[in-house]
Parts: C-alpha cells; sequence; structure tokens
C-alpha cells in the first residue's frame, strides 16, 4: 500500500492532489488483489475497472501538468511530455496483456508494481525538477 509523504509533494498544490489521487487508485489495485473471496471472473472485471479508472485519470493528470507547463513556459516540457507518452503507451501494452492473459493476480500484480514504481520515480525525479520554475 502506498501512503502519501510530504517527500512526494512537489510544491503544486493541484498535483499534490492528483498525485495522491493516483496514489488511491493504484492502492484498489492492491486491496483486490489481496482479497483472497473474489473468483478470478468478478477480480478480472474489476481490476479491469480500477486500470481504466487509473489510465483515464493518469491522461487527466499529464494534461493538467502540460498545460501549466505550457502557461510557465517550464524549460523541460518537451522531455516530460515525452515521458507522459512513453508511460501511457507502456500502460496500455501491460493492459493489453491483462486482457489476453489467463494468470489474472499475476498479470495485475506486475501492472499493479509497474504502476507503483514509476509512480514514485516519476514524482521523486521528473516532477520535482520543475518545483521551482512553477512558483
Amino acid at each position: 500500500m502506498i501512503k502519501w509523504k510530504e517527500t512526494y509533494s512537489v510544491g503544486y498544490e493541484l498535483f499534490d492532489e492528483q498525485h495522491k489521487e493516483l496514489i488511491r487508485l493504484i492502492n484498489k489495485v492492491e486491496k483486490l488483489l489481496k482479497d483472497k473471496d473474489i473468483d478470478e471472473d468478478s477480480l478480472f472485471d474489476n481490476i479491469n475497472g480500477v486500470f481504466t479508472e487509473i489510465l483515464d485519470y493518469t491522461v487527466y493528470h499529464f494534461k493538467s501538468e502540460e498545460d501549466v507547463f505550457k502557461e510557465k513556459g517550464y524549460k523541460n516540457q518537451k522531455e516530460h511530455e515525452e515521458s507522459h507518452k512513453i508511460f501511457v503507451e507502456n500502460v496500455l501494452d501491460l493492459v493489453g496483456t491483462f486482457d489476453t492473459e489467463s494468470e489474472t493476480r499475476d498479470i495485475a500484480f506486475k501492472i499493479y508494481n509497474t504502476l507503483v514504481e514509476w509512480l514514485i520515480k516519476h514524482i521523486l525525479g521528473e516532477d520535482k525538477l520543475y518545483m521551482k520554475e512553477l512558483d
């Protein structure tokens, strides 16, 4: 379970709130994966729905960041937007394997780990770079 830490703050309230929502959505996947009473079909349907929520919200969040970058003239905007594009493509590929594989928990766990790792790295790495420029 990911817990929000102040070290994740990028110093921009809107983005911090959006990052907290992404954490909440990713944690929904973990809760479903830990539910031993849910059958495979229900697990697949529920997790697939959460993955859709995560992708939709991620696209929304990225658009928010990119709009602010443009407004503020962020110097690394192009690189940051490219990283967003690559992430969405990678997650779409992973979710595509979820749709076709029979090992629901294994594939969902792999996607979950990818999401957690990327989110934390992205916030603490690339997102921290814009902190001073968006004041």
